[in-house]
C-alpha cells in the first residue's frame, strides 16, 4: 500500500533524486512522527499539558527527590529548558519547587496532589490512546519495525558521534 507523502517530503526526494524505497520509508516516518505529536498534543490539551511538561511532570513523579538538573539529565534536554517547564507546571500547581535541605543550592521539584490527580486521569487515556495506534500491528509487524527503526537510530547516533 502506498502511503502519500506531505509535497515538501515528495519535493525534497525529487530534488536530492533519493527516490529509492528506503528515502520514501524516512520521509514516511517525518510524517508519521508529525501526526503523532499533533494527535499527543490532542490527548494532553484537556490537562494543560505539552509533552515537555508532561515528561517533567513524569520525571518528578519517578523521584520524589527530583533536582531540575536530575530531571533535565533524565529527558536529555538542558538545565535551561527544565527550569521553564517546571516554572510552568508551578503555575499550573502540578508541581513544587523547594530548597533542597541537603543543598541550599539546589532545588527539590515535587509534584502536588493536583498533579498526582492529573497524571492518574491522563494516565488510563494516553495507554488506551497508544493501544489504539497499534491495535492493527500484529507481533512480528511490531518486531520488523521495532528493528528497523533501532537500525536508523544506531546509524544516526554514528553520524552524530562523526559530527
Amino acid at each position: 500500500m502506498d502511503v502519500p507523502l506531505v509535497p515538501k517530503h515528495t519535493l525534497l526526494l525529487e530534488h536530492t533524486q533519493q527516490q529509492t524505497e528506503g528515502a520514501q520509508l524516512l520521509m514516511t516516518l517525518l510524517r508519521t512522527a508529525q501526526l503523532i505529536d499533533r494527535a499527543c498534543a490532542t490527548q494532553l490539551a484537556p490537562f494543560e499539558l505539552t509533552e515537555a511538561r508532561f515528561g517533567v511532570l513524569l520525571a518528578a513523579a519517578n523521584d520524589p527527590a527530583a533536582t531540575p538538573a536530575s530531571i533535565a539529565a533524565q529527558l536529555d534536554v538542558t538545565r535551561a529548558a527544565v527550569t521553564g517547564l517546571i516554572d510552568g507546571l508551578v503555575r499550573q500547581g502540578l508541581v513544587t519547587r523547594s530548597e533542597d535541605p541537603r543543598d541550599r543550592r539546589s532545588l527539590t521539584v515535587t509534584v502536588t496532589l493536583a498533579g498526582q490527580a492529573t497524571l492518574a486521569a491522563l494516565g488510563p487515556r494516553y495507554g488506551d490512546w497508544l493501544s489504539d495506534l497499534t491495535a492493527g500491528l500484529g507481533a512480528s509487524d511490531i518486531a520488523r519495525a521495532t528493528a528497523a527503526l533501532g537500525e536508523i537510530q544506531r546509524r544516526l547516533a554514528a553520524q552524530d558521534s562523526r559530527g
